[in-house]
């Protein structure tokens, strides 16, 4: 079965090749939006700070999103991207009481659920993670977008993904950047216990505020997932995959992180 990872790399490595990459020109700089998300826990971003350190040895001018602000979205409420006839927070101060009502209803008709990451992709504007499919992730944002009524683009697209870089200027080395990332071989799992509405203040979640954290339902015995969770990353050639290996456990026993 092919990996949802697989058709957007296809349609992104023309450009990526060419070097036909987007700068992030608002990197760093002050914005306002309010999103619907999902964050890591430690051991998680830990995982993928280790990715990341690995990437920038192949691009080291890779606008790395830092460990702390690491995120996948469930939906946009007010994009940064997008501008209104007011601003977001007068938008927000009218809308948000019914827009939490309808994200905290959701939430607890929503058993908590794991992510599992294993594909690296580079598209024209950034260096993401996608989620394995089918993911529980899909079905509370089909359900929320048209009960949101939202006045922008509510959307934050079909993949469940998490933004590790941005690019700042034209990559050193297009070609082994996309090889690096299809012989990188890893698998990350995210247990996902509550959604978080966050005010982003400086692009991207360089500086934002958690306004409201909404708990989803508990996981069914049959829902559980193991008590430990595994994180590996290996590099190594399409052909060989032996290499450097890193090892993340979590769990009751705490966590630990070897080579």
């Amino acid at each position: 079965m092919s990996h949802p990872a697989d058709g957007v790399q296809r349609q992104h490595a023309p450009a990526v090749l060419a070097n036909q990459v987007l700068p992030a020109h608002r990197w760093g700089q002050p914005c306002r939006a309010y999103n619907v998300c999902i964050w890591p826990d430690p051991p998680a971003a830990a995982a993928l700070a280790a990715l990341q350190a690995r990437a920038l040895r192949l691009e080291p001018a890779l606008l790395r999103v830092p460990e702390q602000a690491l995120h996948a979205n469930l939906a946009w409420l007010l994009p940064v991207h997008q501008k209104f006839d007011r601003p977001k927070d007068e938008l927000w101060q009218q809308h948000g009481p019914r827009w939490l009502a309808t994200l905290a209803g959701t939430a607890a008709k929503t058993s908590s659920f794991r992510l599992t990451f294993q594909r690296l992709v580079a598209t024209n504007s950034a260096v993401i993670t996608v989620a394995n499919e089918p993911n529980r992730l899909s079905a509370p944002r089909r359900e929320l977008i048209p009960l949101l009524d939202l006045p922008g683009s509510s959307s934050a697209g079909d993949l469940a993904h998490i933004t590790l870089f941005r690019y700042a200027t034209p990559l050193r080395d297009p070609a082994a950047l996309l090889q690096w990332l299809t012989a990188t071989v890893f698998c990350l799992d995210l247990d996902v216990s509550e959604l978080l509405v966050i005010k982003e203040r400086v692009y991207p979640s360089l500086d934002y505020e958690i306004l409201h954290r909404l708990p989803l339902a508990p996981a069914s015995p049959a829902e559980q997932p193991a008590t430990i969770s595994r994180s590996t990353i290996q590099r190594g050639s399409a052909s060989d995959r032996r290499g450097r290996r890193f090892c993340l456990l979590s769990g009751a026993g705490g966590c630990r992180v070897g080579s």
